[in-house]
């Protein structure tokens, strides 16, 4: 075994969290005791915290249980983990960490390999205006308070337009402009369209809300735990949030379409598709019925109109004006 391999070794024994003697590490390794005193001090030099334990029972140990050695990837491994690295670009996370992470495992690649990941790399990009702008670390310090169930505290900018109904939830329906602080107990992180958003039970308001990250400034994990709280399902209340809830006027279709389908003629972000007993049910936001109109339009399947009434209204209007363009 040659010294490096030994390096390596050592430090999947460590892991284990128990304190060894230099002799018994000298068996396990079949080197002397010297050599093993010279193998810490080298895992000392590169960083690697390894403790004396004074005593008869004394020896060596790693200070915590999260001392691994390299990991050791499969081709197909390394290559899922460097196309997930090159995307993080996409979602708003990307930095520094992340490229030095993706080159290391790019360098390790097969060549044939190294030419996809770069390729896809290459192939990501964000439209000026388009990006995400969310804080990796506001990402790291609200998900870890999710895990430990921990309150979280931040600072947050309400959107410049006021929402338009009391049934608003995007954190934002106490006024337009300004900021705030406040207490949530965080849930869920769901990532809708080109955001992120928070969902959490604000302890100043009482209220489950749905807050934008790169809205949220001065995030804190604090060290108050808190019980677990029955709450509807996360990815249901931003969906609506962010598609219904803050516009003016909800509009409700009944479509002769399985959810797949008509998923698949909007955006994400701008409907709430659910299943319904004779086909679907979609759900959306607009500030303007006429446009609503010419959206439902293209609908290519029989529809009907479950609210508001002043959409069939608006529809009429729009058949209307399509008749008097074509000479009908």
């Amino acid at each position: 075994m040659t010294a490096d391999s030994r390096l390596l070794s050592l430090l999947g024994v460590f892991a284990s969290g128990r304190t060894f003697t230099a002799a018994e590490l000298a068996e396990q390794f079949a080197v002397t005791a010297r050599t093993i005193r010279r193998d810490i001090a080298d895992l000392r030099d590169l960083g690697y915290t390894i403790a004396s334990v004074p005593g008869a029972a004394g020896g060596y140990r790693a200070e915590s249980r999260t001392l691994l050695p390299p990991l050791q990837f499969g081709a197909g491994e390394a290559l899922s983990t460097a196309i997930g690295l090159a995307l993080l670009r996409g979602t708003g996370l990307s930095s520094s960490n992340a490229a030095s992470a993706s080159a290391k495992i790019q360098g390790m690649l097969p060549p044939a390999m190294r030419e996809t990941v770069g390729a896809i790399g290459t192939a990501v990009s964000v439209l000026p205006g388009h990006e995400p702008e969310v804080d990796h670390a506001a990402v790291v310090t609200a998900a870890s308070a999710i895990a430990s169930r921990v309150v979280l505290t931040f600072t947050y900018t309400k959107s410049r337009a006021p929402a338009q109904t009391d049934q608003a939830r995007e954190g934002e329906r106490d006024g337009a402009g300004g900021a705030s602080e406040r207490r949530v107990e965080p849930v869920q992180l769901v990532v809708l369209g080109a955001h992120w958003y928070l969902y959490a039970w604000d302890l100043g308001r009482a209220d489950w809300r749905v807050f934008r990250l790169d809205r949220m400034s001065a995030v804190h994990a604090t060290t108050f735990g808190f019980p677990h709280r029955d709450h509807p399902d996360a990815e249901a209340a931003v969906r609506a949030a962010v598609t219904s809830a803050a516009y003016e006027h909800k509009v409700v279709l009944l479509a002769d379409a399985t959810v797949a389908e008509a998923q698949a003629w909007f955006p994400s972000r701008a409907v709430t598709v659910t299943a319904a007993e004779e086909g679907c049910r979609i759900e959306f936001g607009v500030a303007d019925l006429d446009w609503a109109a010419a959206v439902a339009a293209h609908i290519p399947v029989d529809f009907r109109v479950v609210e508001p009434p002043a959409m069939v209204a608006a529809l009429t209007r729009l058949r209307d004006r399509v008749t008097r363009v074509v000479g009908g």
